[in-house]
């Protein structure tokens, strides 16, 4: 017999990526945790629709919360997926640039991510962009080693796993 709602010390309201992710954290250290989904199943909104990149947090405005938990939380979450087998890709980000005006933006780019700790951005030279991609027109390039892709399905299920098998009820 499990908990219901109205007796747990902590109810996670959505079992999206971000409810999953809580619920895994806080059930390995407190007991009587209830997510409240409204769907049948978890990750049924955004979680489920987006481009399921893991960001090195290249962009962001310095000293902003998303750049931190980009560099911080892609070596976390690269961890996990190796830890508990989820499907992921250390693929790197070309970002490139196709006349010389863009060649300058990706040095305003480089020192964007480096300001947020993003140190492994490389640049490119045309020829050095092409190895990657003999494909694309370019000009010049950066390389961003660290992005990657994910199967966040597979990330959703087993954070939900490792939940209910710490005793979180959904």
């Amino acid at each position: 017999m499990g908990i219901n709602m109205f007796d747990s010390k902590i109810t996670i309201i959505g079992a999206g990526v971000i409810g999953l992710a809580i619920a895994e954290k806080l059930s390995a250290d407190h007991e009587d945790i209830f997510v409240l989904e409204k769907y049948k199943t978890f990750g049924q909104e955004t979680s489920s629709r987006n481009s399921e990149v893991i960001h090195a947090g290249i962009y962001y405005p310095k000293g902003s919360l998303k750049a931190k938990f980009c560099v911080e939380g892609k070596q976390m979450l690269y961890k996990f997926c190796k830890e508990y087998d989820v499907p992921f890709e250390n693929c790197g980000k070309l970002i490139v640039a196709t006349d010389d005006h863009e060649v300058n933006i990706l040095e305003e780019i480089a020192i964007k991510a480096k300001n947020n700790g993003v140190n492994d951005i490389q640049k490119l030279t045309q020829e050095g962009a092409l190895k990657f991609e003999p494909e694309v027109a370019v000009k010049g390039a950066l390389f961003s080693p660290s992005t990657g892709i994910i199967d966040t399905h597979r990330l959703m299920k087993q954070l939900e796993t490792n939940a209910v098998n710490n005793g979180t009820e959904f």
